[in-house]
């Protein structure tokens, strides 16, 4: 759990990827949409948007298959 408040969707992102490389697991962070109360974080200022306590932060891998 990451209990800092204010953050930046930056620091949650480089947070999701320090976990993951302790299991094992590929984690990009260009492959990857953020989304913050149901808007695209590319919108809010992209990376430096901060993410206040209360906020819904959904992180959505972008898979492409063929």
């Amino acid at each position: 759990m990451y209990e800092k408040h204010p953050t930046s969707i930056n620091e949650i992102v480089s947070f999701l990827d320090k976990s993951a490389s302790g299991h094992g697991t590929a984690f990009s962070p260009h492959n990857i949409l953020v989304v913050v109360n149901g808007i695209d974080s590319s919108i809010l200022d992209a990376n430096e948007s901060l993410v206040q306590d209360g906020d819904i932060v959904t992180v959505v891998p972008i898979i492409h298959g063929g």
